[in-house]
């Protein structure tokens, strides 16, 4: 008895089982803390960590209030590069602590 095997490659398959189960804006949230220096540069990553990202709120903790301005200051610019990075709008507001 002859059987076939379809082999799919791993990345593949594991990309539609990602799809499958619904969790591929979770990733591309994860990617944001994980790329978070590349995506904002150093200066601002040395200064402001994201610490939580729910409904569309990034909520960062900053390390002093005059940094805390100066971002509250470039929170559209960072907006856009940070969904830009990520290729989807899931950053809607920043929120400093």
């Amino acid at each position: 008895m002859n059987r076939f095997w379809k082999t799919t490659a791993f990345g593949s398959a594991l990309k539609n089982a990602i799809a499958q189960q619904g969790l591929e804006r979770g990733i591309r949230e994860q990617d944001l803390f994980i790329r978070w220096e590349e995506i904002v540069g150093v200066a601002i990553a040395r200064q402001a960590k994201p610490h939580r990202l729910r409904n569309g709120v990034l909520w960062l903790q900053v390390v002093d209030a005059v940094w805390r301005q100066e971002l509250s200051l470039m929170r559209r610019e960072l907006i856009a590069k940070i969904n830009a990075a990520l290729g989807e709008d899931l950053v809607k507001e920043i929120r400093l602590r």
